[in-house]
């Protein structure tokens, strides 16, 4: 998976979009023929894994999901590393841009917020198969919208306001899973940065 690799440092979504890209792609050409035709349904032939899959529902608001982790460094951090990345990431969380807290807190190499990291796209991708397998929400329209497009738009676009919801439901979901990670992770920031302070203090 591409968080695997992101966790190493290494941008994941390219190396892994370099081999899948033309195949996602082609199940998009084909869900947005059928979707033109009035016929987008599984028994037509429409995919379930296509570039929206990947985009909208994978990697929205960042490689890993990561806006619950965003989120919580805003409201609730009370390092100072982690307040301070958490006002410079929201902008870029937006447009599912996350570079700043990957490097920054950070994730990569980080054990404990590997796990979130890792689950909450494969939780999402095991999750939206099964609502389109099972008809909860129809196939994706193969509409291509830039991956840079904010969540809840890019799942109205992609699916109707069936896909929107479900964006937003898998976002709340991952967001819960982050939270207890993120908060523990915070904790060893604090503890870090008062050991640094006191360490100046006896210099001083």
């Amino acid at each position: 998976m591409p968080v695997f690799i992101w966790w190493f440092g290494v941008h994941g979504a390219t190396i892994i979009g370099g081999i899948m890209g033309p195949l996602l792609q082609a199940n998009s050409a084909d869900n947005a023929a059928l979707y033109k035709a009035g016929h987008l349904s599984l028994s037509n032939g429409a995919h379930i894994v296509t570039q929206s899959f990947m985009d909208q529902y994978l990697t929205v608001t960042g490689s890993g999901l990561t806006i619950g982790l965003v989120i919580f460094l805003l409201v609730s951090a009370k390092s100072v590393q982690g307040k301070t990345l958490g006002r410079m990431e929201i902008g870029p969380a937006v447009f599912n841009i996350n570079e700043p807290i990957l490097f920054g807190l950070p994730i990569v190499l980080n054990p404990i917020l590997a796990i979130p990291f890792i689950l909450a796209p494969l939780i999402s991708g095991i999750l939206t198969y099964l609502v389109i397998y099972l008809g909860i929400i129809p196939p994706f329209n193969g509409a291509y919208v830039p991956w840079t497009t904010p969540a809840v738009l890019s799942g109205y676009l992609v699916g109707g306001w069936q896909g929107m919801v479900w964006q937003v439901i898998i976002l709340a979901l991952t967001s819960l899973l982050y939270w207890p990670f993120a908060k523990a992770y915070d904790n060893i920031l604090l503890k870090e940065e008062a050991e640094t302070e006191a360490e100046i203090n006896a210099a001083e």
